[in-house]
């Protein structure tokens, strides 16, 4: 699926290219239904055998609890239902099974970790409600796909901004003061905008400077283009306000987010400096194989002279299992001399 958005805040515009993401109306059939009631009555079955207080907005969950719920009630055939209604809803295949929707253990944990999406005990009345209400809908996959855990923050790497601002001004005239940047699996898009801050900020702009976001998750990359996210109207009140000044006609620096696998080859023109943070080494990609594969992807698209960034500091226990080291000697394997950064680790491609 070939993918791509200038970001806007028009709400016509937006509202278009959602159309083109998601389904509208109702999404109820008579299969549909039957599979809601189906699952209505394996609720009522696991409600009237259930020895302790059923789940409700508050309670505590122990051991016992889990395991009861999970041996008479199945996380498995609540998380198809859901499946089958949310992917229903999509003109693409969404990435679920790294959402709370597959990590979750039982059916209490999905209850206790998702709210205020989730409050009602009963799973089929909330599906009956997503299958009918396409808002509804909307609300729940954004939340359940972009959930703050994820990088939904600004300035969550400023010793690496610190080194970028001295960089930026180190190479201005190298770059005759035009930079092609990339954010790399940028997520929610607010690195991608801190990027395109500190390119500003050092006097880059004009024909030919770009500062581009890519991610693997269409609704991700929804959310970054626009700034929307519906299921949280705080969080997109404040993102909007912090990047509005990005999105003027006059800003120097164009912007683009489009959908991209890490690892992947692309035929885009190659960039002056590449972020990817938060995701060589850590849950989301750390076999060595891939690992090394998604790293010559990423020197492949660097310029000469080209730099890339690779910030961990959420990374925790995951640096026992993939040091700084060992990332370094992957670059070293794909043409980048590794370089001496305050924050993850770094290398230079040479000319």
């Amino acid at each position: 699926m070939e993918l791509s958005f200038t970001p806007t805040l028009d709400q016509g515009e937006a509202a278009r290219r959602l159309d083109d993401l998601l389904i509208p109306g109702s999404l109820l059939d008579a299969d549909l239904e039957r599979r809601v009631d189906r699952l209505a009555g394996a609720f009522q079955s696991f409600a009237a055998s259930y020895p302790l207080p059923l789940w409700a907005p508050g309670l505590i969950i122990d051991h016992e609890m889990r395991g009861l719920t999970e041996a008479l009630f199945p996380m498995s055939q609540v998380r198809g239902a859901f499946d089958l209604v949310l992917r229903r809803g999509c003109r693409f295949p969404p990435l679920l099974s790294g959402s709370y929707l597959h990590s979750a253990a039982s059916w209490l944990d999905l209850l206790h970790k998702f709210r205020p999406q989730l409050l009602r005990a009963d799973p089929a009345s909330t599906l009956r409600e997503l299958a009918a209400d396409p808002d509804a809908r909307r609300r729940f996959l954004f939340a359940l796909l972009l959930p703050h855990h994820f990088g939904g923050a600004f300035d969550r790497y400023p010793l690496q901004s610190q080194w970028l601002e001295l960089w930026l001004r180190e190479n201005s005239e190298r770059l005759n003061g035009r930079i092609r940047a990339l954010d790399s699996a940028c997520g929610s898009g607010e690195g991608s905008y801190g990027l395109a801050e500190l390119v500003s900020a050092a006097g880059f702009g004009g024909e030919g400077c770009v500062v581009d976001g890519s991610t693997l998750e269409p609704i991700e990359l929804f959310a970054a283009a626009h700034l929307f996210f519906p299921h949280d109207p705080d969080r997109e009140r404040e993102y909007r306000r912090r990047v509005a000044p990005l999105l003027m006609e006059t800003a120097p620096v164009p912007m683009e987010f489009y959908l991209d696998e890490v690892g992947s080859a692309t035929s885009r023109e190659p960039y002056d400096l590449i972020l990817c943070n938060g995701l060589l080494g850590g849950p989301l990609l750390h076999e060595t194989a891939e690992l090394s594969g998604a790293i010559e992807a990423l020197a492949s698209r660097l310029t000469p002279g080209g730099v890339l960034l690779a910030a961990d500091r959420f990374h925790a226990g995951w640096r026992l299992r993939v040091p700084a080291e060992k990332l370094c000697d992957m670059m070293q394997e794909h043409g980048l001399t590794p370089l001496q950064v305050p924050a993850g680790v770094a290398g230079l491609k040479q000319r």
